[in-house]
């Protein structure tokens, strides 16, 4: 069986992508749920690398990472962008290992408010990931999430049938 880490690339507190994918580790077996706020690191900067080195949170999740066989990631939409946090983590995570996602298959997925579920940050995504090796398998933009989410799940019954499928659909051995 392969082994599976859900993560949200968001730092708030109550993050609705955390919620999200949170949810979507219901739906399937075997996944370890973490939080990337607890592998924080400073802002990006060359001279902090030269000086300091990578810091060790950056050292203990790229080696979580590394246990996977699949990742299931929802991203959160800043301004029609990533999260700085996440793009933070993205860029410290390559520069202990340019191709920390190698052979690591994707579960993309997006969700705000707004009627396009964060779709611009979801596209960014997708085709940044490859470059760190990562295998896309989907990407899913949940719209409107305070309409179709309510007590900890989505009760929206097409939007469930959809994330169910792209979870079926997901190499098993």
């Amino acid at each position: 069986m392969k082994k599976i880490i859900a993560f949200a690339g968001s730092n708030s507190s109550n993050s609705i992508n955390q919620q999200l994918v949170n949810y979507i580790a219901t739906l399937t077996d075997q996944v370890e749920l973490i939080k990337l706020t607890d592998y924080d690191a400073p802002i990006y900067n060359i001279d902090l690398e030269t000086q300091d080195g990578i810091p060790d949170s950056i050292n203990k999740l790229a080696e979580k990472l590394a246990e996977a066989d699949q990742l299931i990631i929802s991203v959160a939409e800043h301004n029609g962008n990533l999260s700085a946090f996440f793009k933070n983590i993205l860029d410290w995570l390559s520069r202990k290992d340019n191709q920390f996602l190698k052979n690591k298959d994707i579960f993309l997925f997006s969700t705000s408010p707004g009627k396009t579920g964060a779709a611009s940050a979801l596209k960014i995504t997708e085709t940044t990931l490859p470059f760190f090796g990562a295998t896309i398998n989907s990407a899913t933009s949940i719209g409107s999430f305070f309409d179709v989410f309510k007590d900890g799940k989505i009760i929206e019954e097409e939007i469930i049938k959809e994330i169910k499928q792209v979870l079926n659909n997901r190499k098993t051995n």
